[in-house]
C-alpha cells in the first residue's frame, strides 16, 4: 500500500511538472530568449521602390552598434529583413512566415503603404507588434484605437501635404499647381493634405491633379498632360523612381515651371542627384521637407548624433553610402526601436512594447531626444495623441544640399 502511494504520487508530481512545463512554455514570449530578441521587416529590396533599400542597411547597422554595446538589458538583436518588391503579396507571404515560422517577437520597421496595410489587420489579430512602419500614411497613426498593435513613426502624409498648401498660400497664393500623384492611399493622403491647407479658398490652384499607377509606365503622358494645363509649379507627390522619371522627362517636355515641391520620403539629395545625372534641369530649387539630420549638409557635421552617424556606418556598414538620408533614416528609427525595447524591461513582452511606444517622451527638454533628429525634433506619444514624430522644417535643394528655410513647423500639435 505504501509503495503503490509512493508510486502515485511520484506520477501526480511528474504531471504537474509536464503541465507547468507546457503552461511556461505557451506563455513564453516568441522571438524572445534569454540572450535574443528577432526582430524582422519587408523592405523592397528590387522592384519600383527599390530606393529605399538603404533603410534596412541602416537599421542593421544601428542594431549592430546596440549588440556591439551589450544589446538590450542582457539580450542582442537578432535583426532580419526580406526583399518583398513593393508588391503587397509578397509582403503577405513573408509576413505569414515571419509570425508562424520565425516567431518573431516584433516586426519593425516595414516599408511601403499599400504592403504594410495588407498585413495590419494579420498582424493585429495575432497581437504581432507592427513597430514604426516606414510610411508616413496617416491612417497608421491616426487608428491606433482600431489596430492597437500598429504604430508609426515619420511625420504623416496628410499633415507634411498641408504644410505645402499653408507655405503656397502664403508665399506663391497666384502659383498654378500641377500635382502628380501616385494613385493609393500614400498619394491620396498628401493630396488630401494639400488641399487642407491651401483651403477651399486656393484649392482653385490647383489646376490639374494626375493619378499614375506605380506599376504602369513612366508616368510621360501625366507630366505632359500637367505642362499643358499651364501650370507653374509642379507638385510631385511620388516614390523615388516615379519622382525621378518626372523631373526627366519634365526637362525632355521642354517644361521649366517656377517652382518645384517634392514629397520628402523621396527628395534626398542621392534621388535629385541621379535625376540631375539623368537629364533634369530643374532639381535646384526643389521645395520639401526635413526633420532628420541631412548628411549631405556640411552644416550638420559638428553635431554629436552626425559624428556617431558616421562612426556607426564606418564600422558596421562600410559599403554603405554615408552621405544617403536613408541610411540615416535607418538608424534613426533603429534608435527608437531601442529605446522602446529598454523602457519595455527585461521581463520582455509584446504587450509590454506596445505600451512602451504608446508612451514615448524623447524630448530635447528631458536630454533624450532622438540624436538623429533635427535639433528639437520630439517623438511624443500619449493617450490619445499617437503621433510619434510631427515637427519638420522646409529645406529647399541647391547644388547636392538641403538648406533650411525657417524654424520647425510642428504639422499635428500635440
Amino acid at each position: 500500500m505504501k509503495r503503490t502511494f509512493l508510486l502515485l504520487a511520484a506520477a501526480l508530481i511528474a504531471s504537474a511538472a509536464v503541465v507547468m512545463t507546457a503552461g511556461a512554455t505557451s506563455q513564453a514570449t516568441p522571438g524572445v530568449t534569454a540572450k535574443s530578441i528577432l526582430l524582422e521587416g519587408t523592405f523592397p529590396l528590387s522592384g519600383p521602390a527599390s530606393g529605399y533599400a538603404p533603410i534596412p542597411a541602416g537599421m542593421k547597422a544601428y542594431f549592430d552598434y546596440v549588440n556591439s554595446k551589450g544589446g538590450v538589458n542582457g539580450r542582442k538583436i537578432n535583426f532580419k529583413y526580406d526583399d518583398d518588391g513593393y508588391n503587397p503579396a509578397n509582403t503577405v507571404q513573408i509576413t505569414h512566415k515571419y509570425v508562424e515560422q520565425d516567431h518573431a517577437f516584433a516586426l519593425v520597421g516595414g516599408l511601403g503603404t499599400e504592403p504594410q496595410t495588407a498585413v495590419r489587420q494579420y498582424l493585429n489579430d495575432n497581437k504581432v507588434p507592427q513597430l514604426f512602419v516606414s510610411t508616413g500614411a496617416t491612417t497608421f497613426d491616426r487608428d491606433w484605437g482600431v489596430y492597437p498593435w500598429t504604430i508609426g513613426w515619420q511625420p504623416d502624409y496628410e499633415a507634411e501635404g498641408a504644410i505645402y498648401g499653408k507655405y503656397i498660400v502664403k508665399n506663391f497664393p497666384t502659383a498654378k499647381l500641377g500635382v502628380l500623384y501616385q494613385n493609393d492611399d500614400y498619394g491620396n493622403d498628401y493630396l488630401r493634405g494639400l488641399k487642407a491647407g491651401l483651403t477651399q479658398q486656393h484649392q482653385t490652384q490647383i489646376v490639374l491633379a494626375a493619378p499614375y499607377d506605380l506599376s504602369s509606365s513612366p508616368p510621360t503622358a501625366q507630366v505632359a498632360a500637367l505642362k499643358a494645363s499651364g501650370a507653374d509649379t509642379f507638385v510631385i507627390f511620388a516614390t523615388p523612381t516615379p519622382t525621378i522619371q518626372s523631373y526627366v522627362i519634365a526637362t525632355k517636355l521642354g517644361w521649366t515651371p517656377a517652382h518645384v515641391i517634392t514629397n520628402s520620403v523621396s527628395a534626398t539629395d542621392a534621388f535629385l542627384t541621379i535625376a540631375t545625372k539623368s537629364g533634369s534641369t530643374i532639381t535646384n530649387g526643389t521645395l520639401t521637407v526635413s526633420y532628420l539630420l541631412d548628411p549631405s549638409n556640411p552644416i550638420y557635421n559638428k553635431q554629436a548624433g552626425m559624428k556617431l552617424y558616421r562612426q556607426i556606418m564606418a564600422k558596421f556598414d562600410p559599403k554603405g553610402n554615408a552621405n544617403d538620408g536613408l541610411n540615416l533614416y535607418g538608424v534613426a528609427k533603429a534608435w527608437t526601436a531601442v529605446k522602446v525595447l529598454q523602457a519595455a524591461g527585461k521581463n520582455l513582452t509584446r504587450a509590454g512594447l506596445m505600451k512602451a511606444a504608446r508612451n514615448m517622451t524623447f524630448t530635447a527638454k528631458l536630454k533624450n531626444a532622438n540624436p538623429f533628429a533635427l535639433p528639437g525634433v520630439d517623438i511624443h506619444t500619449k493617450g490619445g495623441y499617437q503621433y510619434p514624430i510631427s515637427q519638420v522644417t522646409l529645406v529647399q535643394y541647391n547644388n547636392n544640399v538641403f538648406q533650411p528655410l525657417g524654424k520647425l513647423i510642428n504639422g499635428r500639435g500635440a
